[in-house]
């Protein structure tokens, strides 16, 4: 046998379980543009040749796109010499990474630190695998300090090392 009683205690269950399911204010679940494949924290890639290290890659997040691109949050990029040594430590607000080429293009307020304490300065810089050789492109600045001297350019090509340094349009302070 129903009573009021009971009806009311149904009709205060249902509104309670209906109260909660869908609505306006509900948060929707954003899906992640078409090209990307995954996105991950903590990314990390070595790139590795006759055994020893040539370069390390670090970043806070990586998305990996569908086009062999990963793109990158917070970078560090640590190039290694032939005896496997560390001479170049670079950090960047983003990057990219090219998987088929593996050549690395860092942007955002980029510092390099050679392991000679010299220290380069740019807001773009890309890392051939290939060559060894880190450069950018024309019209973007680079400063390069190292003790006492301050070099100011564009259209870097340069070694790791920072020893032999081609710029465009070069300036020099002592």
């Amino acid at each position: 046998m129903v009573t009021v009683r009971n009806l009311v205690f149904f009709f205060l269950i249902s509104a309670l379980l209906f109260a909660g399911c869908g609505g306006d204010s509900d948060e929707q679940v954003s899906q992640p543009p078409e090209d990307v494949e995954q996105e991950i924290s903590l990314f990390s890639l070595i790139q590795s040749q006759g055994g020893r290290t040539k370069w390390k890659l670090d970043a806070d997040s990586a998305t990996y796109l569908k086009s062999d691109q990963v793109a990158l949050k917070k970078v560090q990029l640590v190039i290694f010499g032939d005896k496997g040594v560390e001479t170049m430590t670079i950090h960047g607000d983003r990057g990219e990474v090219d998987e088929r080429a593996y050549d690395v293009k860092i942007m955002g307020n980029v510092v390099g630190i050679s392991s000679e304490g010299a220290r380069l300065e740019t807001e773009e810089l890309y890392w051939r695998d290939r060559t060894g050789k880190i450069r950018t492109t024309p019209g973007v600045v680079v400063t390069i300090t190292h003790e006492d001297s301050v070099v100011v350019g564009e259209q870097l090509l340069a070694d790791p090392e920072l020893e032999t340094v081609r710029l465009r349009t070069a300036t020099g302070i002592t």
